[in-house]
């Protein structure tokens, strides 16, 4: 790059032997020790199983007091003798190496082949603020990052497309002119409430971008495929998204009508009705191809029956609710999953 940096990739086996003394940590001036934490298990992991894999991400850094080249004419490459080494950063990756190298062979470490900057003079101090910084200006992955890469996801993205409507996967700010759409969170939320044969608790549980974070993480698991399965159509997540926002809407006018007491039901836990309300839909059809002539008619029951219905289950569940407090109205109870439980099972006939 310059005189002071030199970017190189170098086989894992040329490096393994830096990590691998009991003071390696002290003598290269690494921040911390090698650390038993689960990132570290599951990069040690990689390295045995996939060692191409290994080295793609991530660099290690080397601060230098004095390098030496030497053009090696057989091989057609060159080698580098250090002096005064500081690992600045990637003192992690050099522990996994060394203590590899105690059960994989050279051939295997070498597999595996890394970024490696090395750095000296006035290059090598300001490479050891912006690594001492770095924690600071870093973006953690989150799961919602990683959905692009699902099959339903991208099959629910060109569906969506097809009809000329954004399905958003991306966190972040968008660019550029604003297109009305969905997103992924809201979706979630909706089609666990419109779930057929589904619990409260999952419904819940996607209420908070910490519960819609879990299910993401896991798509092999039953509760994203649940959401987010073969059979899910972009058909059926508009469907949930509709009738979940026009449930919500019809609540605020009913709750600008009632508001004292515990009518404040409708405003701190609305989504209990949305839960009650949707029990009483077709929601084994939710997904079914519109153009099927036992699909269910969803606009005539959006504007005929969930403006009724909606109501009508507001005034059971406050009833129903009134009957377990029927003195003090508490905000803090009726936003938590326990309490959702016995509103609905006071409403049991």
């Amino acid at each position: 790059m310059d005189d002071e940096q030199w970017d190189l990739r170098v086989p894992a086996g040329q490096l393994a032997g830096l990590g691998g003394a009991v003071d390696a940590a002290e003598r290269l001036g690494a921040r911390r020790e090698l650390l038993a934490s689960p990132q570290n298990a599951a990069r040690a992991h990689l390295l045995r199983e996939c060692p191409e894999l290994f080295g793609i991400v991530g660099r290690v850094v080397l601060g230098v007091d004095e390098r030496l080249w030497r053009a090696e004419p057989d091989w057609g490459g060159c080698s580098v003798e250090l002096s005064g080494i500081e690992c600045i950063d990637g003192f992690q990756t050099l522990g996994l190496l060394a203590r590899g190298a105690g059960e994989l062979s050279v051939e295997h470490l070498d597999r595996a082949v890394l970024d490696v900057r090395i750095v000296s003079g006035a290059a090598r101090a300001l490479a050891r603020v912006a690594h001492d910084e770095a924690h600071r200006h870093h973006n953690p992955t989150a799961a919602q990052d990683l959905l692009l890469r699902q099959p339903v996801m991208r099959r629910l993205v060109g569906q969506f497309e097809r009809d000329g409507i954004p399905f958003r996967l991306r966190r972040g700010e968008r660019r550029g002119p604003s297109r009305e759409g969905y997103g992924v969170d809201e979706a979630t939320t909706a089609l666990a409430f419109f779930l057929a044969g589904g619990e409260p608790a999952l419904a819940f549980q996607t209420l908070t971008p910490e519960g819609r974070e879990e299910i993401w993480r896991d798509p092999s698991g039953p509760k994203f495929r649940a959401l987010f399965g073969p059979h899910t159509e972009a058909t059926g997540v508009r469907i949930a998204i509709t009738f979940r926002r026009a449930v919500l809407r019809e609540l605020e006018g009913l709750f600008g009508e009632r508001s004292a007491n515990h009518w404040h039901l409708l405003a701190d836990a609305p989504d209990l009705v949305v839960w009650a309300v949707a029990r009483e839909l077709p929601l084994g059809a939710l997904h079914r191809d519109p153009a099927d002539p036992s699909a269910p008619e969803w606009d005539r029951i959006l504007d005929q029956r969930v403006p009724v219905l909606t109501r009508l289950t507001a005034e059971r569940l406050v009833a129903a609710y009134r009957g377990l407090r029927a003195r003090v109205y508490r905000r803090d109870e009726v936003e938590k999953l326990e309490w959702w439980v016995r509103i609905l099972g006071g409403t049991a006939s």
